[in-house]
């Protein structure tokens, strides 16, 4: 019997790895992209929601993408490290019209299950969480990049008290720390043997010119073979007074799944395979 392939939702940015990990899941059969939305990180949300909407059109899709949040939970402004740059000059499809929230817990709920994957601040999946109580009811793993284990990151930072909202879910969670992909040696010799055509030569060709890390094509690879990974369980909170976005492990919260080695030859391989599809 085939098995039915699962509903991905997408919370992301448009950063160089970000995109290319947008690319990569957009050639993908082996799930189905139920919708995205965008929060502020690299970029603010409004400008990474219409980059993606034009990554989706050249794919000749026209999957629901909402642009979402700029702010954290504590409504300060999520700041952004790179610049509002615009890719795609022409669109033939719209955003959609609708608060995150309300567009992330819609489509949740009409599929009955989800998995979320998200690269950035959870600001997005936290508030929709606060604006529906039975959200978690539809979400049946959330896989996040973001944490480290020698130093607070950025998406942890930015909205601490989103990643401890959902730390403290019943939603089943894994983390890939940003230090993992700090650990893969990306040789220029693999970088320009990477498939291109119309649809990512730019992104390809800046993300070899910039030097990148791999942070958002590792959670794609963990969300489709976590097999390839080892974990380690803990109940992990945030700290959110001296060392603000510093993961503590605690045994008094439920395990998180804790990303800490990888097969990066098979990851490498998985890269070239899905740019090949």
């Amino acid at each position: 019997m085939e098995r039915e392939k699962a509903f991905i939702y997408i919370d992301t940015n448009f950063s160089n790895d970000e995109a290319l990990m947008l690319d990569m899941a957009f050639r993908s059969f082996d799930f189905e992209i139920v919708g995205i939305s965008s929060v502020a990180s690299f970029m603010s949300a409004d400008a990474a929601a219409k980059n993606i909407l034009g990554l989706n059109e050249d794919h000749d899709l026209y999957l629901p993408i909402a642009s979402g949040s700029e702010e954290s939970l504590a409504k300060r402004n999520i700041r952004t490290k790179g610049e509002d740059a615009s890719f795609y000059d022409r669109h033939r499809d719209y955003l959609e019209e609708v608060d995150v929230t309300d567009h992330i817990y819609d489509i949740a709920s009409d599929c009955g299950k989800i998995d979320v994957l998200a690269t950035g601040p959870l600001t997005n999946i936290a508030k929709a969480m606060d604006e529906h109580e039975d959200l978690e009811d539809y979400i049946s793993h959330i896989f996040i990049s973001g944490g480290n284990l020698y130093r607070p990151d950025s998406n942890f930072t930015e909205d601490v008290k989103a990643i401890d909202k959902v730390l403290n879910s019943s939603i089943e969670v894994f983390i890939l720390p940003k230090n993992l992909a700090d650990g893969i040696e990306l040789k220029d010799s693999f970088l320009r043997s990477l498939t291109k055509d119309d649809r990512n030569m730019k992104i390809i060709n800046k993300f070899i010119m910039e030097k990148d890390k791999l942070y958002a094509p590792l959670l794609l690879y963990l969300l489709e073979t976590p097999e390839a990974f080892i974990f380690e369980e803990s109940g992990i909170k945030i700290d959110d007074k001296e060392n603000i976005g510093e993961m503590i492990r605690t045994s008094s919260r439920k395990k998180a799944y804790l990303a800490n080695r990888v097969n990066e030859e098979s990851f490498l391989e998985y890269i070239k395979a899905k740019l090949c599809q």
